[in-house]
């Protein structure tokens, strides 16, 4: 399985509430092969996609898209609205065709739909690159109007893209794994967020080690794993915003750490500007740990 399925899975377990489920439907055929009176379908490489519009229309509309594969080599699958009268009671349902804009906000009702709406179009157009081998995340969009309220909205929301045309279709992405793991906690993919931050950070020490290869190896594999773990504590609780709710004495040793990833106890306890121990640091991030463990059981 790729990554990007892999992603896509855990979005499609995501059951929006009721009050997303129509936003969560737009995005999926807004940003799906086609959207209009003549057409409203999707075209997907994996199956559990095509299953989840259908689900997803379904939920809102009571019409069940059919679903027909394709592709002798590499299996497609296709899920559309056949009637036309299913069509226009879809599209009667959104502001289609608005003069300026593409996206129809009225649906948001509250925040937690622009979040739906965004995991719906991922899940029609977009895709991600395996960590491992490079931070990358798109939007493959057909029309330019759409793309560019799109792009709109994800800078509302905090997510910085850039906006590029190839072969006819307008892809907006980032490279900058910060914003990749934001969009991820925005669309609801918690554990790939985590997964990816874990990614970055044993890339860090990988590429540390190297630098640091005349070093003692046993101490610095000491030193990496234990960095490891107090750094991923560390930024979780931070996306959780659990990070400055800590007592004071944890968020001194939390932003520490934080602000000087490479450094062993010895020397944070150096650069603190209160008088610590190694032992009682490594205590206070010790405490850290515990408290990142408990909240993702």
């Amino acid at each position: 399985m790729s990554f990007c399925s892999k992603v896509k899975n855990e979005l499609l377990s995501l059951r929006p509430p009721e009050c997303c489920k129509p936003s969560y439907a737009y995005g999926f055929m807004l940003f799906g092969r086609s959207f209009s009176i003549k057409k409203i379908n999707i075209q997907t490489a994996n199956e559990n996609v095509a299953k989840g519009y259908c689900d997803a229309v379904f939920a809102v509309y009571k019409v069940r898209p059919e679903i027909t594969q394709g592709g002798s080599v590499r299996p497609t699958y296709k899920a559309e609205v056949l009637s036309e009268a299913d069509r226009l009671k879809i599209l009667a349902s959104v502001d289609y065709g608005i003069e300026d804009r593409a996206i129809d906000d009225g649906l948001f009702l509250r925040e937690c739909c622009i979040s739906s709406f965004i995991r719906g179009a991922f899940l029609a157009c977009g895709n991600i690159n395996d960590p491992e081998k490079e931070y990358r995340i798109e939007f493959s969009v057909k029309q330019e109007r759409a793309a560019d309220d799109l792009l709109e909205l994800l800078a509302q929301n905090g997510i910085k893209m850039r906006k590029t045309l190839r072969n006819g279709i307008f892809l907006l992405y980032t490279k900058e794994s910060s914003a990749i793991e934001d969009l991820l906690t925005l669309m609801g993919a918690g554990k790939v967020t985590l997964d990816i931050m874990d990614t970055k950070i044993m890339k860090s020490v990988k590429n540390n080690i190297n630098r640091a290869r005349n070093c003692d190896s046993a101490n610095i594999s000491k030193t990496v794993e234990a960095s490891i773990k107090q750094r991923t504590a560390i930024d979780y609780l931070e996306k959780a915003d659990r990070l400055y709710s800590l007592p004071q004495e944890l968020l001194d040793a939390a932003l520490l750490r934080k602000n000087n990833p490479e450094a062993t106890l010895k020397e944070l306890c150096r650069l603190s500007d209160t008088p610590l121990t190694v032992s009682g640091l490594n205590h206070r991030l010790s405490r850290i740990i515990a408290i990142y463990e408990e909240m993702a059981k």
